[in-house]
């Protein structure tokens, strides 16, 4: 699914949670289409206290594919 698009890159991605678990895990995983390149990614957040969970997994992910030139 097409998360984010403009000109020079597609971002496909999708975002999860899994309430079960004792320490809550949330995920955000995907690609990069960008030129003739593909950059694929996984973040994977383990939560100890609860306000861990209102941590940006996109925004974490972004602020990578940035600072490694990705976007």
């Amino acid at each position: 699914m097409i998360y984010e698009q403009t000109d020079k890159y597609i971002l496909r991605a999708k975002t999860g949670w899994a309430l079960s678990a004792k320490d809550q895990v949330g995920w955000f995983v995907g690609y990069v289409e960008k030129e003739d390149n593909v950059y694929f990614f996984a973040l994977n957040i383990q939560t100890i206290k609860p306000e861990d969970k209102f941590v940006s997994r996109k925004e974490i992910t972004f602020n990578i594919l940035k600072e490694l030139g990705v976007l």
